[in-house]
């Protein structure tokens, strides 16, 4: 399979990493706090066969940097923006995982025309929706590493992407009744999403549907990739 591996030079002068493989209609693929585009190997050999795949290291992680003292999805949200300017991509399909998912829903927020149908995988627009016990470790995570980033450079660009997780998304109940694209919410039963906060988003959303997926958890388009990619394809394929 034929990659290209190329690089968005943003206003700030970072560096925006992604790679792009197959033909047909734009996909992008949005990875989670911490990770990196090859979350979705297992997805892009076969979603490579019916779109132009396009996945993404978001601003301040893996392969992409970050000039700015500030992280958040709004800038993250117009790299993308600007990803798709630098290859003439009127509109597109997105596939959003946890923090990508959210990332999906600000850009689904800001850039309404850029976007022809959402899948959210495990995302929430308030901290609350996440369960408890996950919330804990990253306050934890978060207080030892703002200690840390006082003397240790690599903490505080970690501080950024963790600080991520310790705020509302900024999309609201009326943002999401907004939302025009037709979307699938889909989750596994033991995600530490709360489902009910998965259930709201699909309710919310007007042109949503919910799919619930047995035995799986929060990175389930890694441990059961046939069933993740047969209900999304499912999806986007659907005329």
């Amino acid at each position: 399979m034929e990659k290209q591996k190329k690089v968005l030079l943003t206003p700030d002068n970072s560096l925006i990493y992604y790679e792009i493989s197959g033909k047909g209609f734009p996909l992008f693929l949005l990875h989670g706090n911490g990770g990196s585009g090859k979350y979705f190997e297992k997805q892009v050999p076969e979603f490579s066969h019916y779109f132009t795949v396009f996945t993404v290291d978001s601003r301040g992680h893996a392969r992409s940097t970050n000039t700015s003292n500030t992280l958040t999805f709004d800038q993250m949200a117009a790299d993308l923006y600007l990803i798709m300017e630098q290859e003439h991509i009127a509109k597109a399909n997105i596939i959003g995982f946890s923090d990508g998912a959210n990332l999906a829903m600000v850009f689904a927020k800001k850039y309404p025309e850029k976007l022809h149908r959402l899948v959210l995988n495990a995302g929430n627009t308030v901290v609350k929706g996440v369960s408890l016990p996950i919330r804990i470790v990253t306050a934890l995570q978060y207080v030892f590493l703002k200690f840390l980033s006082l003397f240790n450079k690599k903490a505080k660009r970690h501080l950024l992407t963790v600080r991520l997780m310790m705020y509302d998304i900024g999309v609201s109940k009326s943002d999401l009744q907004k939302l025009s694209a037709k979307t699938l919410v889909i989750v596994g039963k033991y995600d530490i999403i709360k489902r009910v906060h998965s259930i709201y988003l699909a309710k919310e959303i007007p042109n949503a549907s919910f799919i619930l997926v047995p035995n799986q958890g929060h990175s389930f388009a890694k441990k059961d990739p046939e069933t993740f990619n047969r209900e999304i394809l499912t999806f986007l394929e659907e005329k």
